[in-house]
């Protein structure tokens, strides 16, 4: 990314403040969104399609249940999938096997995959590197472990903080000033926007890895305050995370992961670990609220939190299934791509 252009710093009269705090709220309201401006320089490994949208993506994994249902998962999506067609899960698990990447025409709305083909060499995404890191990672029990296990960011082992930037935000009221301003961004929300790409917080089916990477980059540049990432995983048997999508219409969603940036916060009651994802709340939320949230039983027969993976901010998107091997976007192709690519669709159709 060019660090001189990501901010156009914009002086407004207090009538414009008033009115870009009113359209804030109506970040959470379904609009006709506003037409973006695209970096064309950039390579996007993510192509319109007449029906459905495209993306090039690696399988991680295919569960087939006893009624020959099955769910697929893609490293670059965190969406899961669901298909009956025999023949079309046969051509993915040889995408699988060989470790290459597929080129999918899927239905959000519906968890369908229309089709898979294989993709031009253009259209693969070269950018990322894959790292192995353990992270601070664990599983999950709600019916063992109490929310305080969660949030007391001591405990979490989210204190330690080697780097220039301030590791702990000082009150609550600093907080919400910061997450309204990422919230501003929001692509919903009419331009101009103080950033190079408006976040496209308005869908949030994908592109949680972008948001989450964007989001941290605002935070650690414009505030100077130290983020990391949680990586939430269901990953384990039938197990997915299930949310509904209450400030765009309340469709359900499924993942089998989801991310975002993670921020200390000075409480009354102590430092806790507080979770900004303006696609889904209006205010910084404690982490143990974000992985409740993700267990909609409205939305899924198995909603589950398998494992969390709190990783340097630098990590990007899980780079297999298991949730210990992230890729990471140091020139912010992929996140300014992703970005662009989902900016002008809704969650809830």
């Amino acid at each position: 990314m060019n660090n001189k252009n990501i901010f156009t710093r914009v002086s407004l009269p207090f009538s414009g403040i008033l009115l870009s705090l009113f359209m804030l709220n109506g970040c959470g309201k379904q609009e006709t969104l506003p037409e973006l401006r695209k970096n064309t320089s950039q390579q996007a490994n993510v192509t319109n399609a007449t029906n459905g949208l495209t993306r090039v993506m690696t399988v991680a994994n295919i569960r087939t249940d006893e009624h020959g249902n099955s769910t697929i998962a893609f490293l670059e999506n965190p969406q899961v999938f669901v298909t009956a067609n025999a023949s079309l899960v046969e051509e993915l698990k040889n995408f699988q096997q060989l470790k290459v990447k597929a080129k999918v025409t899927f239905d959000p709305y519906t968890s369908s995959i229309l089709s898979i083909a294989t993709p031009a060499f253009s259209e693969l995404a070269l950018h990322t590197s894959h790292i192995d890191s353990k992270g601070i990672a664990m599983n999950v029990d709600f019916s063992s472990m109490n929310d305080d296990s969660f949030d007391n960011a001591e405990r979490l082992g989210v204190m330690i903080n080697g780097s220039s930037l301030t590791n702990v935000v000082p009150d609550m009221a600093t907080a919400q000033q910061m997450f309204n301003y990422i919230t501003q961004q929001c692509c919903a929300l009419p331009s101009p926007y103080d950033i190079d790409h408006c976040i496209s917080f308005q869908y949030a089916f994908d592109g949680c890895y972008a948001r989450a990477h964007k989001m941290c980059y605002i935070l650690n540049t414009k505030y100077g305050y130290a983020t990391h990432k949680i990586f939430s995983f269901a990953n384990s048997g039938s197990d997915v995370l299930s949310v509904q999508a209450q400030k765009w219409g309340g469709c359900c969603i499924n993942w089998w992961y989801h991310v975002a940036p993670l921020i200390n916060i000075k409480t009354p009651t102590g430092v806790k670990a507080y979770v900004f994802d303006p696609a889904m709340f209006d205010q910084p939320v404690l982490l143990s609220v974000w992985l409740h949230f993700q267990k909609n039983p409205v939305c899924a027969g198995t909603p589950n939190v398998t494992m969390i993976n709190i990783q340097p901010t630098v990590m990007y998107a899980p780079a297999d299934y298991s949730g210990y091997s992230f890729m990471t976007d140091p020139g912010y192709a992929d996140t300014d791509a992703t970005l662009v690519y989902y900016g002008a669709t809704p969650t809830c159709p």
